[in-house]
């Protein structure tokens, strides 16, 4: 390749998107399910050729790719100034050294193991207290203030775990599976629109037709 005039500076550098489709399923982090649909953003040094009285941009050595879902490509730039940023996937970092995938989550077991746990921490509670409790109140005469207060602590602590860390955890797990349910949307919105690009109308409508010929 000719180049006219090269400039080089410490600053210069590249940013780009791809759309990326897969056969196979993957996690992302911050995600609850597994996407075939992706979309990656790459940064890479960069270089001016000048010629033919205008600039031509050239990319060099990649320094990041990171893979997102469409929602969090979507919520990353729409929601300007808000936290740390968005979830995101690193894939590759400087000297094109693959980054290892990330840990499958799984929202609804989570969420499960930490609704047990606070069963648990329940039980724990009422049977290392009840007893004592129940010895107090059935005792003869009239109950002194600590023994009134040691009754008091254990009906309070009680009360407070069932009435706000149960209806806490539930609303978290209604948020939880909102936001899954708002990544599969963006999953087969994904799918159909590159099946719309790929086919063309023409064949998307053969496709349908094949899908309805299947069916009977």
């Amino acid at each position: 390749m000719a180049f006219g005039k090269i400039s080089k500076h410490e600053s210069y550098g590249l940013i780009g998107c791809s759309r990326i489709t897969s056969s196979k399923g993957y996690s992302l982090f911050g995600s609850s399910i597994k996407h075939s649909n992706t979309i990656m953003l790459r940064i890479k040094t960069a270089f001016v050729d000048r010629h033919l009285n205008r600039d031509w941009y050239h990319g060099e050595e990649s320094l990041i790719e990171v893979e997102l879902s469409q929602t969090q490509f979507a919520e990353m730039i729409t929601s300007l100034n808000m936290g740390d940023g968005v979830p995101c996937t690193l894939r590759y970092t400087g000297k094109n050294i693959r980054i290892e995938d990330p840990p499958e989550v799984k929202q609804r077991e989570l969420f499960e193991e930490e609704f047990r746990n606070n069963v648990e921490s329940i039980e724990e509670l009422y049977r290392s207290s009840f007893k004592e409790t129940s010895e107090l109140l059935n005792k003869k005469g009239t109950l002194k203030v600590d023994e009134k207060k040691k009754i008091k602590n254990f009906l309070f602590s009680l009360t407070r775990i069932i009435n706000d860390k149960i209806p806490f955890i539930q609303k978290q797990f209604n948020k939880a599976m909102d936001k899954t349910v708002l990544e599969a949307k963006g999953e087969v919105e994904a799918f159909v629109m590159n099946k719309v690009t790929s086919l063309g109308i023409e064949g998307l409508e053969k496709e349908m037709l094949k899908l309805n010929e299947g069916e009977k």
